[in-house]
C-alpha cells in the first residue's frame, strides 16, 4: 500500500514522522493475515486523513498538491476526495481524477469518479469517466450497460449525421474496448455486443482487430477472411496479411497472398507498400528495388520514396542509381522535412570513398548537417584521412572535437587510441585511455581497451591490473574474465585460475564463440585434448573465425588426427590463403 508521505506542518495538523512512515505504524492484531492487517491500517489511514481534512481543507489541499508533485498520488487523491464528499464539490472530485490518472492508478481513479458522479449525476463527462476506468481495470460486466447506451447514442448520432463517417460505432467501440488489460476479455465484450454474424463486415472488421490485440491470431485472420468475401478491398488484405504473418510466425503465405493481388491490381500502393517492407527487413534486396520503383512510377511526387529506394540500391550496390535517388530525395525536400539527413550524406560519402573520391566523400560529411558537432560524422572523417595516409589531419579532426557527454568523451579516446596504435605508437595510445581513465576510472571499454594495449605491449602486470578492475566494476560482464583467463592461458601461466576465470565467462555468455574459444585453449594447456577438440569445434561451429580454427587445427594435430586436420586446413587456406601462422601448421601436418 502506498502510504502517506506528507511532510510541511501546519498550523492546525503536522505530519509527523510517524505518519510519514505510513501504516506500518498501525498495530495489528498477532497472527492476523497480511491482508486484514493492510486493510485495517488502510481504513485507519484514510480516517485520520478525512479528520485533517475536515479540520482545515483549505490547508490540506494545498498540501494534497505539493504531495501529488512529490509523487505521492495516493495521498493527494485521498484528500481531495475526501474533500469533494466533505464539501459535495465535484470540482474537487474531477481533480482527484485528474491526479491518479496522470500516474496510471485507475483503481485510485475510478473511486473519485465514482464520488464526482455523486455529487454531480448529470455531468456525462463524470458518467463516461467511471466507464472507461471500468473498462481500464477490467469491470466490463460493470461498465456494460453504460458502454452500451454509448454506443446506442453514437450510432444515433451516426444515423441522423450519415456525414460522421461510415461504421463510426465499430470505430468507437474498438478505441473503448482496447482499454481493457484482459485482451481475452476484450475479444468477448466484442462478440458480445455485436455478435459474430460473418457478413457484417463492420463487426468483422472490429472483432478482426480485438483477436489480433489477444494474440488470437487463427481468429483474427478467420474474421478478416469473412471481410474479404464481402470487400476485397487492398487495406483488408493487407490487413490479413498482417495477421497471417503473426499467425504463421513467417510472412510467406502472407506475402504470397498480397503479391498475387498487387499483380492484379497494378494501381495497389499499399499493398507494395507492404511488400517493400517486408523485403527489407528479410533482406530480399532485388525484390524491394523492384516494389520501390513501382511506387515511385505510381506516386512520382512522393520524395520519400527515393530516400528509400537509395538505401536499397546501396545494398545492391548499385552506387550511381543509389546517389540519383538520394539527390533527388536532398533536392526535393526542404531541409526541415529531410529525414535521416546525416545517414544519408555517410553513405554517399562511404559511397564516394568505395570508388576512391576522397574529395567527394570529404564533401558529403562536411555538408552534414551540423557536422562539427557530429561525433560520428568527424570519427568518419578522421579515419578518411587516415585512408589517405594523412594521419596529422586525421589526428587533429579528432583533437579538435569538443566532447558534450561521458558516452562522447569515452568514444573519442577510442578513437584516439586506435589512430596511435596504426600509426605504431603504443605509448601514446596507453596516454591517450589513461587520460580518460582519470575522468571515468571506471568505465568498462576504457579499462577494457587499456588493458588490450598493454596486452599488444607484452605487459602482463598491466593487463590484469585493468582487467582485475574491470572485473571488479562490471561482475557480471563475461568479457573482463574471458580476457584475463585467456591471456594467462596465452602466456601458458596461472592456468588452473585462467580455468576458473572462462569457466565463469562461459556461465555468463554460454553461446559466445570467442568465449568457447578460450575454454578450449586452456583445456588444451592443461592438457586435456578431448575437452580441448570438443569445445573448439563447438565454438568453429558457431562461427568460422580464423583464430578459433587455427586453435581446432593445432589440437588436432597434437592429438595426432592427421586426416581431419588436413580436411580443417584446407578449410581455412580457402578462407584465409594469406595466414602466416596456417601456413606453418599445415608443414607440421604432413610431418605427422
Amino acid at each position: 500500500m502506498t502510504c502517506f508521505k506528507w511532510t510541511i506542518t501546519g498550523p492546525v495538523f503536522i505530519l509527523a514522522a510517524s505518519l510519514t512512515t505510513g501504516c506500518a505504524t498501525v498495530p495489528a492484531e498477532q497472527g492476523e493475515p497480511a491482508q486484514q492487517q493492510m486493510s485495517a491500517e488502510q481504513k485507519a489511514y484514510e480516517a485520520r486523513v478525512a479528520e485533517m481534512v475536515k479540520q482545515d481543507p483549505l490547508f490540506a489541499l494545498l498540501t494534497a498538491e505539493i504531495a501529488s508533485q512529490r509523487g505521492d498520488t495516493y495521498s493527494a487523491t485521498l484528500a481531495y476526495t475526501e474533500a469533494a464528499k466533505q464539501q459535495r464539490d465535484p470540482d474537487l472530485a474531477k481533480r482527484a481524477v485528474e491526479i491518479s490518472l496522470a500516474e496510471g492508478q485507475l483503481d485510485l481513479a475510478l473511486n473519485a469518479a465514482q464520488v464526482w458522479s455523486e455529487l454531480s449525476p448529470d455531468d456525462k463527462q463524470a458518467s463516461r469517466s467511471i466507464m472507461l476506468l471500468q473498462l481500464g481495470t477490467n469491470r466490463v460486466d460493470e461498465a456494460m450497460p453504460a458502454l452500451k447506451a454509448f454506443l446506442a447514442d453514437v450510432k444515433a448520432a451516426e444515423t441522423a449525421n450519415p456525414g460522421l463517417g461510415a461504421s463510426g460505432t465499430e470505430k468507437v467501440a474498438l478505441d473503448m474496448l482496447q482499454r481493457i488489460p484482459d485482451k481475452n476479455k476484450a475479444y468477448q465484450t466484442g462478440i458480445d455486443l455485436f455478435g459474430n454474424n460473418a457478413d457484417d463486415l463492420e463487426a468483422q472488421t472490429l472483432l478482426a482487430q480485438l483477436a489480433n490485440n489477444s494474440e488470437l491470431y487463427p481468429q483474427a485472420v478467420g474474421h478478416m477472411e469473412n471481410v474479404l468475401r464481402q470487400s476485397p478491398q487492398e487495406r483488408f488484405y493487407v490487413l490479413t496479411a498482417q495477421f497471417m504473418e503473426k499467425r504463421d510466425g513467417n510472412a510467406d503465405a502472407a506475402m504470397q497472398l498480397v503479391n498475387e493481388q498487387a499483380q492484379l491490381h497494378p494501381n495497389w500502393f499499399g499493398a507494395r507498400l507492404y511488400l517493400a517492407r517486408n523485403h527489407t527487413q528479410l533482406g530480399q534486396w532485388p525484390q524491394a528495388r523492384q516494389r520501390f520503383a513501382e511506387m515511385i512510377e505510381l506516386q512520382p511526387d512522393n520524395i520519400p520514396l527515393y530516400s528509400s529506394q537509395g538505401f536499397v540500391l546501396t545494398q545492391l550496390k548499385d552506387y550511381k542509381a543509389a546517389e540519383q535517388h538520394f539527390k533527388i530525395y536532398l533536392d526535393k525536400t526542404a531541409p526541415a522535412e529531410r529525414q535521416n539527413e546525416s545517414l544519408i550524406h555517410a553513405t554517399l560519402s562511404d559511397m564516394a570513398l568505395e570508388r576512391k573520391d576522397y574529395v567527394a566523400a570529404l564533401k558529403w560529411l562536411d555538408t552534414t548537417p551540423n557536422a562539427a558537432d557530429n561525433l560520428d560524422v568527424q570519427l568518419k572523417k578522421s579515419a578518411l584521412f587516415e585512408k589517405q595516409g594523412n594521419a596529422l589531419s586525421a589526428k587533429r579532426v579528432l583533437n579538435q572535437f569538443k566532447p558534450k557527454n561521458e558516452d562522447e568523451s569515452v568514444r573519442l579516446a577510442l578513437a584516439k587510441s586506435q589512430l596511435a596504435e596504426s600509426q605504431k605508437a603504443p605509448a601514446e595510445a596507453a596516454t591517450e585511455l589513461e587520460l580518460a581513465l582519470l575522468s571515468f576510472p571506471d568505465q568498462p571499454d576504457l579499462l577494457y581497451e587499456r588493458a588490450m594495449v598493454a596486452e599488444r605491449q607484452d605487459d602482463l602486470p598491466r593487463v590484469e591490473q585493468f582487467l582485475k578492475r574491470l572485473i571488479a566494476v562490471r561482475p557480471d560482464n563475461p568479457h573482463g574474465y574471458n580476457a584475463l583467463g585467456y591471456t594467462w592461458a596465452e602466456n601458458n601461466v596461472r592456468l588452473e585460475e585462467a580455468y576458473e576465470l572462462i569457466k565463469k565467462a562461459v556461465e555468463l555468455a554460454p553461446n559466445d564463440p570467442f568465449i568457447l574459444d578460450s575454454l578450449g585453449w586452456v583445456h588444451y594447456r592443461l592438457g586435456k585434448m578431448d575437452s580441448a577438440e570438443a569445445t573448439l569445434k563447438k565454438a568453429y561451429d558457431l562461427r568460422q573465425d580464423e583464430e578459433i580454427g587455427l586453435h581446432l587445427l593445432e589440437v588436432l594435430l597434437k592429438s595426432g588426427k592427421k586426416e581431419e586436420a588436413r580436411q580443417l586446413g584446407k578449410q581455412l587456406t580457402v578462407r584465409y590463403p594469406d595466414s602466416k601462422t596456417l601456413k606453418q601448421l599445415l608443414l607440421q601436418v604432413e610431418e605427422i
